[in-house]
């Protein structure tokens, strides 16, 4: 099996120069690396030309998103199997070899990595992701000792920071991910294609990097919560059943509008227009829907766990959804 490392990149050199020393230095080095520059405004191109000549560099004149980085490095990449790699991991000794381990059973079309703590490897970063009734999401046992993820488990999607995917189980031969989404919840999207398709998804906790997380995100807040905001309903669109995300939308905009409402009494303003500006962009845009032999209302039957929200009305509105989703498990 060959590999192929994609790495998205968008400023920030040191950070870079970390994950590509880790790589280069690896116990099993990749066939290709492939750092795909998504119009950084350091010098992080000339860096990279100087210092890392071996590493296959694909410039891109603007900013297209994780999606759109991720999409150019695919149509460069020859491997059979794609690694997707944030470029704030560092990987640690048998990463790849532990992946490339797991996809040896040919039902698994992704692997996601142990996600660490970047200062101290003993701490769970990510160990796959979980989702509830509403499509909200959440990375498993963030902060928690090691020792409870010690576990292979099958998830509903991988972390898109550090995961290997096989090429054969995209449904798409040049595209992994919908670019409209820009950036965040376009792993779960994958996750729900592949899912749907019939392939696993699993988490390998031998397979070990260390992470910063939301390293360059952090600085576009606004961005990130209308992100997650918009994209958390498209894909919902994109993949439920159309009566049952009818009969969902009342429950989605209750949430909604409460956070909305929770958020401009807190005078968190711009979190509040983000809410409003997501969810707004959500409704109205045309979706085309991803159509599958398994229907999502059966993988969120698999996967979802029973709801533990402190907020009452959260817990409550997740119960509706909970229920109107377990009474179908049909596809489309």
């Amino acid at each position: 099996m060959t590999v192929s490392i994609i790495i998205p990149h968008y400023n920030g050199t040191v950070i870079l120069s970390n994950c590509l020393d880790s790589l280069l230095s690896h116990d099993r080095r990749p066939e290709e690396i492939i750092v795909v520059d998504n119009g950084s405004t350091d010098d992080s191109v000339e860096m990279l030309k100087l210092h890392y000549p071996e590493v296959k560099l694909l410039t891109l004149t603007k900013n297209t998103g994780f999606t759109g980085a991720n999409n150019a490095g695919l149509k460069e990449a020859s491997g059979d199997m794609i690694v997707l790699l944030n470029n704030d991991c560092i990987v640690e000794k048998g990463w790849l070899n532990s992946l490339l381990h797991r996809m040896e059973d040919d039902s698994i079309g992704a692997v996601t990595s142990s996600m660490r703590n970047i200062d101290n490897k003993n701490i769970i970063d990510s160990a796959g992701g979980e989702l509830d009734w509403m499509g909200f999401s959440r990375d498993v046992g963030r902060g928690d000792p090691v020792a409870l993820h010690a576990a292979v488990t099958d998830i509903p999607y991988p972390c898109g920071g550090a995961v290997m995917i096989r090429r054969s189980a995209l449904p798409s031969p040049t595209a992994l991910f919908w670019e409209d989404l820009f950036i965040y919840y376009e792993d779960i999207d994958l996750g729900f294609e592949l899912n749907r398709t019939g392939w696993r998804i699993v988490y390998e906790p031998k397979a070990v990097v260390r992470h910063i997380h939301s390293a360059t995100a952090l600085q576009f807040s606004y961005l990130k919560e209308y992100s997650c905001i918009r994209n958390r309903i498209l894909v919902l669109k994109k993949h439920m059943n159309r009566k049952i995300f009818q009969e969902l939308t009342p429950i989605i905009l209750s949430w909604q509008l409460l956070w909305m409402g929770t958020c401009l009494l807190r005078g968190r303003i711009h979190d509040a227009k983000a809410v409003y500006c997501g969810t707004s962009d959500a409704f109205r845009k045309n979706v085309e829907h991803f159509q599958a032999p398994i229907s999502l209302e059966t993988i969120l039957r698999k996967f979802v766990k029973p709801c533990k929200f402190r907020n009452p009305v959260k817990k409550v509105l997740c119960r509706k959804a909970e229920k109107i989703i377990s009474k179908n498990g049909r596809s489309f």
